[in-house]
């Protein structure tokens, strides 16, 4: 397996792998080296930590071949795992359903906006089109169990307007995160020239308070820390 990095701090087990099958032109994953780490090796690692809580993420999980079987081993051992994935293979959540606490999903823009879609994960229309549809299946999916959506608010994407539009997307989610474009270098690099936190806390807030009418916990994540707003 191809990982950027593997650590143990805030209560959970982070797996970040590397290698997408988007072309997302701030994503900060691209550029990371990667090592390589057996199944074995990762389940050993995890085992020795005190905490439950296993969180597989980094660029796109679902493209490891040994992932399955890594998911396996860490529930067989009383781990307690939480999979991020951008959606575009929802016959791998389908496999790691039983296995698993729940699931991370990326919304990145309406369904509808296939252009502007195309500019956020660099993708042909027609692959594009594809993906939408293979993210409306995964969200089916991940919704039998704990589902946490992501949303990464870059404001010619994601705005009131438009929030309008991803809004009957997020119903029975569990909950949603709406993460403020650039407030963490580590997680961005530039894109359509934002170069620093965007859009303002407040908007942020505006759109949370939004999506608290569809789902019944919203995580606002910024430059101003985190707030979570419930009902």
């Amino acid at each position: 397996m191809r990982l950027i990095d593997l650590s143990d701090a805030k209560g959970q087990i982070r797996v970040e792998f590397g290698g997408c099958n988007m072309k997302c032109p701030y994503c900060v994953h691209i550029h990371q080296p990667v090592k390589q780490w057996t199944v074995d090796e990762v389940v050993e690692y995890a085992g020795k930590s005190t905490t439950e809580n296993v969180y597989l993420g980094g660029a796109e999980p679902t493209l490891q071949k040994d992932l399955l079987p890594l998911i396996e081993s860490l529930h067989g051992s009383g781990k307690r795992i939480i999979l991020k994935s951008n959606g575009m293979k929802p016959d791998v959540l389908e496999k790691a359903l039983p296995f698993v606490y729940g699931f991370v999903l990326e919304i990145k823009a309406p369904g509808d906006d296939v252009k502007g879609v195309m500019e956020l994960t660099g993708m042909s229309e027609e692959r594009t089109k594809k993906y939408l549809k293979l993210l409306d299946e995964s969200m089916v999916i991940a919704k039998q169990k704990w589902l946490r959506v992501w949303i990464r608010v870059i404001p010619e994407y994601v705005n009131e307007e438009t929030m309008s539009r991803i809004l009957p997307d997020l119903e029975d989610a569990s909950e949603v995160m709406l993460y403020q474009f650039m407030s963490n270098p580590d997680f961005d690099l530039p894109f359509k020239g934002h170069n620093e936190p965007t859009p303002e806390w407040n908007e942020l807030k505006r759109l949370g308070k939004m999506v608290l009418e569809k789902v019944p916990r919203v995580r606002l994540v910024g430059d101003r820390g985190k707030l979570v707003l419930q009902k």
